[in-house]
This record gives C-alpha cells, sequence and structure tokens, in this order.
C-alpha cells in the first residue's frame, strides 16, 4: 500500500509542473543558458574634429567712396543696392569757394613762375653769346644759369602745392595748367566708381557740404561704400579654448537660418595675431573664404560655421561608451568564443563620440558594451 501512495504522489507532483507550465506561458521562454552581452564591431572609417561656432556674412571686398575736394554734394547718381561699373559716374561735388580761391591763386602763381623762368632762360642764352664775343665775364655767365636754375625751382614748387590743392589728381592738374586762369567759377567734380561692384550705403545727401580725403587727419567725408558681393566671406569670433585647434587652409561647412537646407562649403584663410576681450571672454576673429558664392548671400546674414581642424583616415574606432579606465589604463571587455576578456589598449585620439584605437585591438573584434546594474538598497 505504502508503494501505490508514493506512485500517486510522484504522479501529482509532475501533474502540477504541467499544469504551472502551461497556465504561465511567460516561463515557456525562459532559458537556463545566461544571453549573451551586447557588443559593438571595431570599424576602420575616418574620422573629422571640428571647431563649431557662429558668424555673419560679409563681403570679401569693401571700399570707401571719398571726395579728393571739399564742397558741396550737388548731384548723386546711384542709390543703395544698384549695381555699379568700373567709371560710371558716383557723385558730382562743387567746389567750395575758399578751395576755388586757393586753387586760382595758385595758378597765378603758376603763370608768375612761367614767367619768371622764361625771362631767366633768356638772359642765360644771352650771356652765353656774349661771354663768346668777349663782353662779359664767366662770373657773369654762371650768375644767369643760376637765376635760370632758381626760377625752375620756384616753378616746380608752385605746382607741387597746386597738386596737393586739387587732392593729388593729376588729371585735373594738367587740365588746369592748360586751361585759363580767368574763370572764377566754383569747379564741379566727378566722383567715379573705382571699380565694379554693388552700393552698399549711401551717407550723404545732395546738398551736403563734406570735406576731401587729404584735407583732414581724420581722411574727410565717406560718400559711399562700395563691395564685390560675388565674392562673400565669413567673419567669426573663435573663443580662445578653440583658436589653437583652428589653421590657414582648413575646410568649413556653412550653414545659413535663412537658407535651410542648403550648405557651402569654405576655407580659413585668416587668423587675427589678437584676440578681443568682451564679458570676460576672449575671442579672435577668423576669416572664412565662401567657395561658389551665390546671390542669395547678403550681407549680415547668421553663418553657422563647422571648422574641420582634424582629418584621420583608415583607423580603427570604437564608441567612447565602450571604452573603461582601470588602474589609470584605457581598457575594454573583449568577446571571444563567447568568452568575455578584458583587453588593454592604447587610444591615440578621442572625439565627442570615438576613440581611435592603435593598440590592443584589431578590425571586427566585438567590444561588449558595460552594463551598470542598480546596486541593492540595504
Amino acid at each position: 500500500m505504502t508503494r501505490n501512495v508514493l506512485f500517486t504522489f510522484f504522479v501529482l507532483i509532475i501533474a502540477s509542473g504541467i499544469g504551472l507550465y502551461a497556465y504561465y506561458p511567460d516561463l515557456q521562454s525562459v532559458s537556463t543558458d545566461q544571453q549573451p552581452p551586447a557588443t559593438v564591431e571595431v570599424v576602420r572609417t575616418s574620422l573629422q574634429t571640428r571647431v563649431t561656432e557662429t558668424g555673419t556674412i560679409q563681403p570679401s571686398r569693401t571700399i570707401e567712396i571719398k571726395s579728393q575736394f571739399s564742397g558741396e554734394v550737388a548731384q548723386l547718381f546711384v542709390s543703395s543696392g544698384k549695381p555699379v561699373k568700373k567709371g560710371e559716374l558716383l557723385a558730382i561735388i562743387r567746389q567750395e569757394s575758399s578751395q576755388a580761391r586757393q586753387v586760382a591763386q595758385l595758378r597765378a602763381a603758376i603763370q608768375e613762375e612761367r614767367l619768371n623762368v622764361n625771362t631767366a632762360q633768356r638772359e642765360w642764352i644771352r650771356s652765353q653769346s656774349l661771354l663768346k664775343k668777349g663782353f662779359i665775364a664767366q662770373q657773369a655767365l654762371e650768375s644767369s644759369e643760376h637765376e635760370y636754375q632758381r626760377t625752375l625751382v620756384h616753378l616746380e614748387l608752385a605746382e607741387r602745392q597746386l597738386l596737393l590743392a586739387l587732392g593729388g589728381n593729376k588729371e585735373l592738374f594738367q587740365r588746369y595748367q592748360e586751361g585759363s586762369t580767368q574763370s572764377t567759377r566754383p569747379e564741379e567734380f566727378q566722383v567715379r566708381s573705382p571699380t565694379d561692384g554693388t552700393v552698399l550705403e549711401i551717407l550723404v545727401n545732395a546738398g551736403e557740404i563734406i570735406t576731401s580725403g587729404t584735407a583732414t587727419f581724420g581722411g574727410g567725408t565717406v560718400l559711399m561704400k562700395l563691395a564685390d558681393l560675388s565674392r562673400m566671406i565669413v567673419k567669426a569670433k573663435i573663443n580662445e579654448v578653440n583658436i589653437p585647434r583652428v589653421e590657414v587652409n582648413q575646410d568649413v561647412d556653412i550653414r545659413l537660418d535663412a537658407l535651410p537646407g542648403q550648405a557651402f562649403k569654405g576655407q580659413v584663410t585668416a587668423i587675427a595675431a589678437q584676440g578681443v576681450k568682451e564679458e570676460n571672454i576672449v575671442t579672435y576673429d577668423v576669416t572664412i573664404a565662401i567657395h561658389h558664392s551665390t546671390s542669395a548671400l547678403r550681407p549680415m546674414l547668421t553663418a553657422n560655421v563647422d571648422i574641420v581642424t582634424k582629418r584621420l583616415d583608415d583607423v580603427l574606432t570604437i564608441p567612447l561608451e565602450v571604452l573603461l579606465v582601470n588602474n589609470g589604463d584605457d581598457v575594454v571587455d573583449v568577446l571571444e568564443d563567447g568568452v568575455q576578456k578584458r583587453q588593454k589598449v592604447r587610444v591615440a585620439f578621442r572625439t565627442d563620440t570615438q576613440a581611435v584605437i592603435t593598440k590592443g585591438l584589431k578590425e571586427h573584434d566585438q567590444v561588449v558594451i558595460p552594463t551598470f546594474k542598480p546596486t541593492p538598497e540595504d
């Protein structure tokens, strides 16, 4: 009887186990074997490090147009935003009365010095003839020659003074040299564009009195600004922490808030030798030339720049998240044939997300992604 009781008890235990297994299907997925850890593969690739900053779109060259003469702005022929060609008439300046009087006086002085030169030259020639005939001594001939040379010097000085009064304009100087000295009407001077470009800004109005670029210490009145909009640059301020990584000729990726979806390429062309301190932050001006500028690029647009500071090709990399530190050494856990093994590695370079490995790993190695289990509460 005892044997029958034991057999019946054994059958009940087995039946209970089968029923529990069927009632809780989740238990069916539980494996007695431990799941393999998650891994990443060591890959051979290229990496870039970048300095990211914002800057401002500007023309590569901006020219300030000034008048060589003081006076009144008689007429303006251009407006802001207008394209102009080299030699195109921009404005007319009517010479101020005081400068007109000065020029008239200098022209009269030149005429007088020319008369003196002609008189002294004739006297010198006459003295040469008299010396040959024995009527005068050698000293008299030398004296007449010296007088002739002195009048030439005075004439040259008077001409230089007139050229200075005309702002160094040799064409106008020549016109005055050949013209009549009787006219007292104020001269009107034409201001022409020195190059092809676009008028960025008009800084004067018709009827305004201006000073010439050569008449005052500050350089005179700026009439307008011209720029070549076919060649644009980015001016960016780079923080002192990042400036040691930036070098001339580095490639730059450029994106604009105003032109989403469009990307431009550029290159670092200049780095300021001295920084600027503002609100206790030191920055350095960096100039970036934009390749293949388009008409959509306008001055003062905000540009987001990524300067490629270093490029590493054909290097072994792993994510930074798998890199561990053990007793001051960089290590990783490598999975080989299902067995996890700790491996010391040499890291040559780090980016924000990747580490470049030069020793300890090879391509296609499987590196374990660390898991951090929560510590049980006491």
